[in-house]
């Protein structure tokens, strides 16, 4: 089999264990299946270029960023009116980021320091934690998204805290979540916490977030930013509510009887505002586009050191380059996009994943160069390095199906999160380096 065909074998398993996204929509992974090699044959046959090492030696190059605005939506709910109606009904209780970040129930407790092999350089200085045994194995949610203090605050605190964050989605997209870690002085038992993500109805109540594969995550000030694909979501840390986690509606979302629920979680979060690349004309769902056109995927998302800027990055899917990378505009005043893009580029790394800037170069996560198949991102992904208008290079290696990145500014930790699912042992961790 040609050079072409194995390629096509090694991109087309890589989707059945990761899952894919379809004009910006995730489609879950038990709803791949792994094609036959006599298909993949066929699929090769196509003309498709033949994309070796070479890929590898394009450039990270500038294309025209006139194109492409984010917007909220032309007539969409108000977010806000919505949230505050849930918060005058008697069963909200508020609470501050620093009450869930000391609570002693419900809380998760880590692994300190990383208890899986990572796969990066030593003289990076690679270091980070583990979820607990059962978030590390789980099949149901699968981390993706990772920010935090360093991204929040000049500072590198909040609260004089170092927190960690990091979005999760569940099996099928149905419920998402963010964790927030206490890494302030990590020990050997490094306590977080989850919150589920919801949205206010025109009702007074709440649901979960719809059609939501939680994907790259940004923290600026109080809020929280999560990319989709298709859109981008705001979240706000003065929004929190306690929610009840024991009685026979625990496993429900919302308003029920006297209590609030978030389907086991003690807090739920609730969405303010929505973002995205393109809209139809009535506001209801329209898909966005991977690599062409003016209507660019939103699925990792990192703020850029100059806090007037973010960028966000495409996942595409075929074994090939040509993902795009964009910067937004951040107004300053607000903490919001100013809807206008500044630059963009054209990526030459295969798969590409999360992305994040230290305001000169770009770091890529995307799989490792070599003769095709390339190396199984199931074993190890890598993470790039790249100048604009210039050719990457690998900076290290790195864990396995790693998702999304954050460069911190103020202690130049680069900060990254992996999926890989291993339902006995583990394979999850959440690590920084120093590039």
């Amino acid at each position: 089999m040609g050079n072409v065909a194995r390629l096509w074998t090694g991109a087309i398993a890589w989707q059945a264990m990761s899952g894919t996204i379809i004009g910006g929509r995730a489609v879950p992974r038990r709803l791949l299946t792994v094609l036959s090699l006599a298909t993949a044959t066929a699929v090769a046959a196509i003309a498709v270029p033949a994309i070796a090492a070479e890929t590898q030696a394009m450039k990270f190059e500038h294309i025209d960023h006139s194109p492409f605005s984010l917007k909220e939506g032309p007539d969409g709910p108000d977010y806000q009116a919505m949230v505050d109606k849930v918060e005058a009904d008697p069963r909200v209780t508020k609470s501050s980021l620093s009450d869930v970040v000391t609570a002693a129930s419900p809380q998760r407790t880590g692994r300190y320091p990383l208890c899986h092999d990572t796969n990066l350089k030593p003289e990076l200085k690679p270091t980070g934690f583990c979820w607990d045994s059962g978030d590390d194995t789980s099949a149901d949610w699968i981390p993706q998204g990772v920010t935090g203090s360093g991204d929040a605050d000049p500072s590198g605190t909040v609260d004089g805290r170092r927190l960690v964050a990091a979005s999760w989605h569940y099996k099928e997209d149905d419920f998402a979540r963010i964790s927030i870690a206490d890494y302030t002085k990590p020990a050997e038992k490094l306590s977080y916490h989850h919150l589920l993500l919801v949205q206010p109805t025109a009702d007074g109540n709440f649901q979960s977030v719809d059609n939501v594969h939680a994907d790259g995550l940004m923290w600026v000030g109080d809020k929280l930013f999560l990319s989709t694909g298709v859109r981008m979501q705001v979240f706000s840390l003065e929004h929190i509510w306690k929610t009840r986690t024991d009685g026979g509606d625990a496993g429900k979302i919302g308003l029920v009887g006297d209590d609030a629920y978030a389907r086991w979680h003690g807090w739920a979060m609730p969405m303010i505002a929505e973002y995205r690349t393109t809209w139809s004309d009535d506001g209801s769902w329209k898909s966005c586009n991977s690599v062409t056109g003016e209507q660019p995927c939103m699925n990792s998302i990192a703020l850029a050191p100059d806090r007037k800027s973010f960028v966000t990055a495409e996942f595409y899917q075929p074994g090939a380059a040509g993902g795009r990378v964009i910067r937004w505009g951040l107004d300053e005043a607000t903490g919001l996009p100013t809807g206008a893009a500044t630059e963009a580029f054209v990526s030459p790394i295969w798969h590409q994943q999360g992305i994040a800037t230290d305001g000169t170069a770009f770091y890529v996560v995307g799989d490792c160069p070599g003769s095709p198949p390339p190396d199984d991102p199931n074993n190890h992904s890598c993470i790039h390095k790249a100048l604009p208008d210039d050719e990457p290079h690998v900076l290290t290696k790195a864990p396995p199906l790693t998702q999304n990145l954050s460069y911190w500014p103020k202690t130049g930790e680069l900060w990254g999160i992996n999926e890989r699912i291993n339902t006995s042992a583990g394979k999850r961790v959440v690590f920084n380096v120093k590039p």
